[in-house]
């Protein structure tokens, strides 16, 4: 199992050492960046969002007047089930983190954060302005899909063993921050044949120009349906 899967595993489980205040001590995040890699102290800070890596993943910045934090993961115990998406954290809000410090690689990140506290920011409810959206053969955003939809078509096969079934199978993927298409997945399928026909043409998929926030590559999630039609007599 991956190193850090256990890390997360560990740190989830874990709870707060004898005489620790359980919602950490208050900590600017420039001080808990000078932490030692062997200090185990919970520690609670509190900053604005500003950027988000992966709204999948739950991967983002916060910062306030001292430094820059990085935030790998995220838990509501008010919501055991939610997901980042669910959370509907968006940048500028502010945030009120506990977590330990933690090394992976060269960054230095609190992991598998718990959130205390969360106020919207002014723009929580603005759109999202990307510095390019996602592209697919020169086309962004919207015309993207339907650029994508005509590749599909055009690469789409019907399986000998779909025993004339038609439908639409819709299809869930991730356009990663390096334009890779990932995590491909069936959301509401018709058959086995029709569905994994409909998972081999989207994996194959060329790869994109990734969505660009705030000057970095960011994941994008998509939906797209994958129209079958019986073959003709």
């Amino acid at each position: 199992m991956n190193k850090r899967i256990l890390l997360l595993l560990a740190l989830a489980a874990s709870l707060p050492l004898f005489g620790q205040n359980p919602d950490g001590v208050p900590t600017a995040i420039k001080d808990f960046l000078k932490m030692s890699s062997t200090d185990t102290t919970l520690c609670r800070v509190s900053g604005v969002v500003t950027g988000i890596r992966s709204s999948s993943g739950g991967n983002f910045y916060i910062k306030d007047d001292t430094g820059e934090l990085f935030i790998y993961g995220i838990i509501d115990p008010a919501h055991p089930g939610w997901g980042f998406r669910q959370m509907d954290i968006k940048q500028g809000d502010t945030l009120t983190l506990c977590g330990r410090r933690q090394v992976y690689n060269t960054t230095i990140e609190m992991t598998s954060a718990r959130l205390l506290a969360k106020s919207n920011g002014p723009d929580h409810d603005a759109p999202i302005v990307f510095d390019r959206e996602p592209t697919f053969k020169g086309k962004a955003g919207a015309e993207a899909k339907v650029e994508f939809s005509k590749w599909i078509a055009a690469k789409l096969r019907y399986p000998k063993d779909a025993g004339g079934a038609s439908g639409t199978v819709k299809v869930k993927f991730v356009i990663g921050t390096n334009g890779g298409v990932q995590e491909v997945q069936v959301v509401q399928g018709v058959n086995k044949a029709l569905n994994d026909e409909a998972i081999r043409v989207v994996s194959s998929s060329p790869k994109w120009k990734p969505a660009i926030l705030n000057g970095k590559p960011i994941r994008m999630t998509y939906t797209l349906p994958v129209i079958f039609y019986p073959p003709s007599e």
